[in-house]
This record gives structure tokens, C-alpha cells and sequence, in this order.
């Protein structure tokens, strides 16, 4: 059985346990063995999936200190990102890594496509608003013209 702690420094560490009894609670020691890249985008995978997004974040991030090429820790970053501004700037990151990064593509034409559908939707609502103030401007004028 491992235990998997964040250190005081932030960073992820295994430990093997043997024999731990139930609810005793996981120690941690700086020396301990510290998972490979791999390992920790498993970990972050798995932290994303059941819904843990700041760990996941986290984790990723760790990934990403050491290698900042890494396609996937980006596009996993995008997947748990916060705003649609930081998915957009992790998808664009995965897409200067890889301009045909199939995936990341989709993802940002999908984003333009609601940004745009977003941007129209309130461009209709102005201009129904404008008509609408338009219409009572008019309505008040012939009210004030027949009294």
C-alpha cells in the first residue's frame, strides 16, 4: 500500500505502508520517494475524474514545473481550468507544442463558437432593448401630443 501527502513545500510524496492500521493517520518525510512524471499525471488524472479539480490542478502544475512541453498536462490543464480564459490560454499552450494537436483544436473552435454565439446573443438583446425603449420613447410622445 502507498500513502500519496503534499509536503509542506507543496510537492507530492510516496511512501510505501505496511501494515497501517485503519483511520491511524498517513506520515510523510521529505526523504521519502517522490513519483515519477508519469505517476503523478495518473494521480492527477484520477484527482480530476472524481471531481477533485484543485488537486488536480495541483498536481499538474507539478508536472508541468518539470516539463513544460508536456501536451498532456496542458490539455489536462484545460479540462480543470477555472475560467474559460485559462482553458483557452492551456489549449492555445498544447497548440504551440503541437500545431495539430487534434484534440486542443476541437477544444478552442468549440470555445470561439460559444464566444461568438454568446457575443450575438447579446448583440440581439440590445438592439431588442434600444427597440423597446424606442417604443416607449414613441408611446410617451403621442400620450403627451393627445392629452
Amino acid at each position: 500500500m502507498e500513502s500519496v501527502n503534499i509536503t509542506n513545500s507543496g510537492r507530492l510524496a510516496v511512501r510505501k505502508v505496511a501494515g497501517r492500521p485503519a483511520g491511524e493517520p498517513m506520515e510523510y518525510r521529505e526523504e521519502d520517494n517522490t513519483p515519477n512524471l508519469e505517476q503523478l499525471m495518473q494521480l492527477g488524472i484520477q484527482s480530476a475524474r472524481n471531481g477533485n479539480t484543485e488537486n488536480a490542478r495541483v498536481i499538474f502544475q507539478q508536472v508541468l514545473d518539470a516539463d513544460k512541453q508536456n501536451e498532456r498536462a496542458w490539455l489536462w490543464m484545460a479540462a480543470v481550468a477555472e475560467t474559460p480564459a485559462d482553458r483557452l490560454r492551456y489549449l492555445n499552450t498544447v497548440l504551440r507544442i503541437n500545431p495539430n494537436h487534434p484534440t486542443a483544436l476541437r477544444e478552442v473552435k468549440q470555445l470561439q463558437q460559444k464566444q461568438e454565439s454568446n457575443t450575438s446573443q447579446t448583440i440581439r438583446y440590445g438592439f431588442l432593448i434600444l427597440a423597446v425603449i424606442a417604443l416607449l420613447i414613441v408611446l410617451a410622445f403621442v400620450v403627451l401630443v393627445l392629452a
